[in-house]
């Protein structure tokens, strides 16, 4: 069996032909099931009992259909920012603006590109890998902020790039950008 993944405009034709319900709430309701007519030889609706449709994929509600013997995925909140205000851009991402991605209600989503949602994941939400990443805060940092200080008050002195890289095992490019100001500010 085949996944293809974001493929609302396929798995909104559950929608459209009553297989699935979407509420007001942002939630989504499987409310048939597809069944095989063997007097017709066709595909047809039997109601069911109304239940929800999502289930979790790692932090997003997901729902999945079957349509030619593949299982198609998409996001719940793709699903109903398509259901109330149509088609998504080419693109573009759905965004939850409180940051709760299991929170699909029409008013917590919005249309943004994938570097609007990472900035907002940042600023807004203070969510993400590269907050408070300066200096010896950053993982991938080999001097403290001391180690800086001190070599800027060496260079001042006269040293050379070369003897004060060795010493802190670093390149003397590296000594050359902290002497300069491009590495490290002081005051960070």
């Amino acid at each position: 069996m085949a996944y293809v993944k974001h493929h609302e405009e396929i798995i909104y034709q559950a929608v459209l032909s009553g297989e699935l319900e979407i509420d007001n709430l942002g939630q989504i309701w499987r409310v048939s099931k597809r069944g095989w007519d063997k007097w017709n030889h066709q595909v047809r609706l039997n109601k069911c009992n109304r239940v929800r449709a999502e289930s979790m994929n790692g932090e997003y509600l997901t729902i999945k259909v079957m349509f030619n013997k593949k299982r198609y995925i998409t996001g719940a909140h793709r699903l109903v920012y398509r259901h109330f205000m149509g088609k998504i851009p080419q693109g573009m991402v759905v965004n939850h603006k409180d940051g709760n991605k299991k929170n699909n209600l029409l008013s917590n989503l919005e249309i943004a590109t994938p570097q609007q949602n990472s900035i907002h994941s940042i600023h807004v939400l203070k969510h993400g890998n590269v907050l408070n990443q300066w200096g010896e805060n950053n993982p991938s940092a080999k001097l403290t902020n001391k180690q800086v200080l001190e070599i800027i008050d060496r260079r001042k002195q006269g040293e050379t790039l070369k003897t004060i890289a060795q010493d802190y095992n670093v390149t003397f490019q590296t000594i050359s950008k902290i002497v300069l100001g491009q590495r490290r500010q002081k005051n960070r």
